[in-house]
């Protein structure tokens, strides 16, 4: 097992054995330009993006990513660098007022996105994926604690379908706001309260990936939300139509 590996399989160790994760806690092996990133969609930002890979199982190449985008039109969502994304409270539809696209549902300001894909002759199925997602804006305490989060089990929503289980990438953009994962899933356990897309705070998101109940992977960012300035509100609803004509998120 080469030293990264070993590096990386100790972090992902810290947040299964924990209950939660932490304020300022983060993983990642770069933040930068992911150009292989979607989001599942079209003109999604991929500037600005948490990764981490691995060389696992023989030849196995697996790749993970996390990032915070704009929802649609939206004001952009600032990052330092360093996995840690600045939204702006509040919720709409992204575009003119009145009109829901896409998924038809108001949403908060910005979206959170995954990535995960993997290279080498195995399928993503082979592993056990999970992406942990935060509904509380206060943040969970301890360094390394999930709990209080919601846990969305990846894997187990790829065997569902046949025609998902044999995937090698799956990605996708999704929002808070959106009621499933308040409610849950067969597939997610949701963390309990309701989001609040007006409220001020800090959300946490992790992947971690694993096989045979040994770690593999992981990687974490933190939303920062903070009031939306009235001036900047009014320019973005303003833009709101033209940004839906370019972009699908």
């Amino acid at each position: 097992m080469n030293s990264q590996l070993i590096k990386r399989a100790a972090v992902t160790a810290i947040a299964l054995a924990l209950p939660g994760l932490a304020s300022a806690f983060t993983v990642y092996d770069d933040v930068g330009a992911f150009e292989d990133a979607t989001w599942g969609g079209s003109g999604i930002p991929n500037d600005a993006v948490a990764s981490s890979k691995q060389f696992v199982h023989g030849g196995d190449v697996l790749r993970i990513a996390l990032s915070a985008t704009p929802r649609y039109s939206n004001p952009a969502v600032g990052n330092n660098g360093t996995g840690v994304y600045d939204a702006q409270a509040g919720s709409n539809c992204g575009v003119t007022s009145g009109t829901c696209p896409g998924s038809g549902s108001i949403g908060a300001l910005w979206n959170f996105n995954y990535f995960v894909d993997i290279a080498g002759g195995s399928v993503l199925a082979d592993y056990q994926i999970d992406l942990y997602y935060d509904l509380n804006p206060a943040g969970p305490t301890a360094f390394g604690d999930l709990s209080g989060l919601g846990k969305w089990d990846l894997t187990a929503s790829l065997l569902a379908d046949p025609a998902t289980a044999d995937n090698t990438l799956t990605e996708d953009s999704q929002n808070l706001n959106f009621g499933f994962l308040a409610t849950g899933t067969p597939f997610i356990d949701a963390p309990g309260g309701v989001f609040n897309a007006d409220a001020n705070g800090n959300y946490q998101f992790a992947l971690v990936v694993s096989r045979n109940g040994f770690p593999i992977d992981s990687a974490a960012i933190e939303v920062n939300v903070v009031p939306i300035p009235a001036a900047v509100w009014m320019f973005g609803s303003a833009l709101g139509l033209l940004g839906w004509m370019r972009r699908k998120a």
